[in-house]
């Protein structure tokens, strides 16, 4: 079984997804299995723009930490060196340069996972979603694809 039969999503509304989440201030709105999920470009900083993610309206904190279904479906997920780069070489240093014990290593450069509530780039995005969830269904592309009341 390949991607494609995973996503009931044609390759060409792919293609309209892209377009639309690659403006600012874009909106479409997908069905992946039963959830609800709104992706919104939204300003992440001057002059920056990431799409974010609300799940059946929400976004919820607790997706961030622990292990969550939504976080783990439409969340992106990274990882983060708990010390600097410039930190990590000093330690070194201080524990024996390169004849640094491998239990000292691995606690210099332990790393941690987070998760975000937006993603930076649309390919990842797709490629998640796709691996994650069963069936994926376009409900609406632009402003169109929201209640206003």
């Amino acid at each position: 079984m390949d991607a494609t039969d995973k996503a009931s999503i044609t390759k060409e509304q792919w293609a309209a997804i892209e377009f639309e989440l690659s403006h600012p201030h874009g909106i479409v709105r997908l069905d992946c299995d039963g959830y609800q999920v709104s992706l919104q470009v939204e300003m992440a900083k001057k002059l920056k723009y990431e799409i974010s993610v609300y799940v059946n309206g929400v976004a919820r904190g607790a997706w961030l930490v622990g292990d969550s279904e939504e976080g783990r479906r439409f969340l992106p997920t990274t990882e983060r060196f708990v010390h600097s780069a410039g930190h990590r070489t000093e330690m070194i240093k201080i524990y024996g340069g390169k004849r640094c014990k491998k239990a000292d290593l691995e606690r210099i450069n332990k790393k941690f996972s987070m998760r975000r509530f937006s993603w930076t780039s649309f390919t990842p995005l797709r490629r998640h979603y796709v691996k994650h969830n069963k069936s994926i269904s376009l409900v609406g592309i632009g402003f169109g694809a929201i209640d206003i009341e």
